[in-house]
């Protein structure tokens, strides 16, 4: 199956300013700035309307932009990515207890990539 972008997080030093670039830039609607992941609705069309969200990074981390794809089999894609040389930044787990389950993996070349259960 092959695997689309289905979510993106913004991670950033500076929410407050990374979040009115995108607003302003791309005339984003963008959630309430008090919770822990800031919900992104870039209003797409109904066949690719993906989701996003701010978040802010770790102290000391470069801000971001991690792209989450859909699978058809977590684990054993996860699997397969560390095989080829990725490292595991967040465990696969279920996203708020009732979510979809998902994890997130460094790439050899170092970028951040978001893997979620289709």
């Amino acid at each position: 199956m092959p695997s689309p972008i289905v979510q993106f997080h913004i991670t950033s030093e500076d929410p407050t300013r990374t979040r009115a670039f995108f607003e302003q830039v791309f005339d984003w609607k963008i959630g309430d700035p008090g919770t822990p992941a800031v919900p992104i609705d870039p209003q797409g069309p109904g066949d690719f309307d993906v989701k996003g969200a701010f978040r802010q990074g770790p102290e000391g981390a470069p801000s971001a932009v991690t792209l989450f794809f859909r699978v058809a089999d977590l684990w054993v894609t996860v699997e397969k990515a560390e095989s080829l040389g990725a490292r595991v930044l967040v465990p696969i787990q279920q996203q708020g207890g009732a979510g979809p389950h998902f994890a997130i993996v460094r790439t050899p070349e170092g970028q951040p990539l978001g893997i979620v259960q289709a």
